[in-house]
């Protein structure tokens, strides 16, 4: 163990990232013969731009890992406020109730979320669209789909707005208002537990939708300048 080495890293085995970096240095000025002696006054410097290039390196795999709480450092505190968990001991502990708290068990999949549902009413379904009305851009292409909301770009160049945009992600759950009841919209308990459940379910990229359905052959609607309108859950007609 020596500077090309430094703990908590392994031990052992071929040349470190910190010497072959080391030594790719020493052979941009000659080899052996040209940058002068290892460990002279002049190698002490460039031992350093070794290890400085080094640890830049490394500080990109960091930050990459922290988007994973099984393996975050820097960025546990954040996961730990946003999945809520408490009573970890150590960091090895809270990386395990992380992922734990992380990965749901039963899942996102379509027959586990309608039971759930169901398990909260049993008005509530899940609609599928229709494949030949959705609207899906391809990963990576900045050019939007047909239907998907655009922007034109100089030279007449048409963008999407939202890139990657996919109506597939977009989960759409219908509760059935009971008319004989006189239901008129759907019950605050009902639409906060189905909250409660979808946003810690679905995945990151997912979102959802909560509307009201209707027997009595009315249609639904929503929007106002400021948002104002609840025809969203409330009938017409």
């Amino acid at each position: 163990m020596d500077w090309t080495n430094p703990l908590p890293f392994s031990l052992g085995g071929g040349p470190t990232d910190i010497e072959s970096t080391w030594r790719a240095l020493r052979a941009l000025e000659g080899g052996e013969h040209g940058p002068g002696p290892e460990d002279g006054l002049e190698d002490l410097a460039r031992q350093q731009d070794a290890v400085a290039l080094v640890g830049a390196d490394r500080a990109i795999a960091r930050a990459f890992l922290q988007a994973f709480p099984g393996h975050a450092s820097d960025a546990l505190p954040i996961w730990e406020a946003l999945l809520q968990v408490a009573g970890a001991e150590d960091d090895v502990e809270l990386r395990a109730l992380l992922e734990a708290a992380r990965l749901n068990p039963k899942g996102s999949t379509t027959p586990s979320l309608a039971a759930d549902l169901a398990a909260i009413s049993s008005q509530l379904s899940i609609e599928h669209e229709d494949e030949d009305d959705t609207t899906v851009t391809i990963p990576g292409r900045y050019f939007t789909a047909d239907g998907a909301p655009a922007v034109t770009m100089p030279a007449g160049l048409v963008s999407a707005l939202y890139p990657n945009l996919a109506s597939r992600d977009v989960l759409r759950v219908v509760y059935a208002l009971d008319s004989a009841a006189g239901e008129t919209e759907i019950p605050d308990e009902v639409a906060r537990d189905v909250t409660k459940l979808l946003n810690r379910r679905l995945s990151s990229w997912q979102t959802w939708t909560l509307t009201a359905s209707w027997e009595g052959g009315t249609f639904l609607l929503d929007g106002g300048l400021h948002g104002e309108s609840v025809l969203d859950v409330t009938p017409l007609g």
